[in-house]
């Protein structure tokens, strides 16, 4: 089965559970890492602005409370609900509408336009 095959077959199952192939596609297609094997030979592994967020956690989620987990394992816990995390992983992985920050009315504009920054919204 070739490349683009699979790939079509992960999207409709993908989409299937909910997920919109834009959303499934903004974490497989954003980011590139090159990897150096042991003989020398690089090879390209994509890899979503989200997957390396989440393997940067695993690491600081490791040292804090002295675990050994791996990125699949980690993906798993935290999206099983097993392992609590302290930010909004939904979020992060585009399976919930972001919060929204609203503007604060009581914002020091003067200041703002002070240090050389536009009034925001213009």
């Amino acid at each position: 089965m070739s490349n683009n095959a699979l790939k079509e077959s992960a999207l409709a199952k993908l989409e299937k559970l909910g997920l919109t192939k834009e959303e499934v596609l903004s974490l497989v297609d954003e980011g590139e890492e090159t990897i150096v094997m042991e003989d020398g030979e690089s090879m390209s592994e994509s890899k979503s602005w989200q997957q390396i967020v989440m393997e940067e956690h695993v690491k600081y989620y490791n040292k804090r409370y002295n675990t050994d987990y791996n990125f699949d394992e980690y993906y798993e816990g935290v999206t099983n609900g097993k392992l609590d995390v302290h930010y909004k992983w939904k979020e992060l992985l585009g399976l919930v509408k972001k919060d929204e920050i609203k503007p604060n009315d009581n914002a020091n504009l003067e200041k703002f336009k002070k240090f050389g920054n536009e009034e925001p919204g213009a």
